[in-house]
């Protein structure tokens, strides 16, 4: 009966386990997503739904954002100094919104939300609320110069040159043709 209890007890913790830890090891062009998103929504909470939590963690801001590796090739990211699993962490998206970091970096994730709606996130939160400023736009101008060498422009220069040369040629000739009159039109009739 032991055995029993002990086996149960064993697929119980080892069912707890599968969710822990799913994105805290990544590749390299995930640990950079998430980097990237995590410098685009640096307000983020965490929310371990396969650990019990009920609710989700209080705000904080992502001050400090780095990717360490480890002796495996893994990457994980280090936020405000401290190790994250990207499951586990969302980011605020919209007012009330949190998306599943994980998700928007790509990695695949199992019991945990896509979104979390927080009402007034800002209640218990570790930092000031961001104030709304106003929004402004970039424009990229994408510039490319290309330069010429004198000897190709002077190449285009003889190669135009030489076209209407042609032209001016061809008009020419045509023209002395529609001017000719016939020979016989000269020759007098004398009778």
């Amino acid at each position: 009966m032991k055995s029993v209890v002990f086996a149960v007890a064993a697929v119980v913790s080892s069912a707890g386990l599968a969710h822990a830890d799913q994105c805290q090891l990544v590749d390299s062009g995930t640990a950079l997503r998430a980097m990237q998103l995590l410098g685009d929504h640096p307000y983020v909470l965490s929310y371990c739904e396969p650990c019990g939590e009920h609710a989700p963690g209080a705000v904080e801001r992502a001050t400090s954002v780095a990717t360490e590796r480890d002796r495996n090739g893994a990457y994980q990211v280090v936020m405000n100094e401290h190790e994250i699993d990207l499951a586990y962490t969302f980011v605020q998206t919209g007012l009330d919104e949190f998306e599943n970091l994980a998700a928007l970096a790509s990695c695949p994730t199992s019991g945990v939300s896509g979104k979390v709606m927080v009402h007034n996130p800002w209640a218990d939160a570790r930092v000031e609320p961001p104030r709304a400023e106003p929004s402004t736009t970039t424009t990229y101008v994408i510039e490319h110069h290309t330069s010429v060498g004198l000897a190709t422009l002077l190449e285009m220069c003889l190669a135009t040159s030489g076209i209407c040369s042609l032209g001016l040629l061809v008009l020419v000739r045509r023209r002395r043709r529609l001017a000719m009159e016939p020979r016989a039109l000269r020759l007098v009739d004398r009778r």
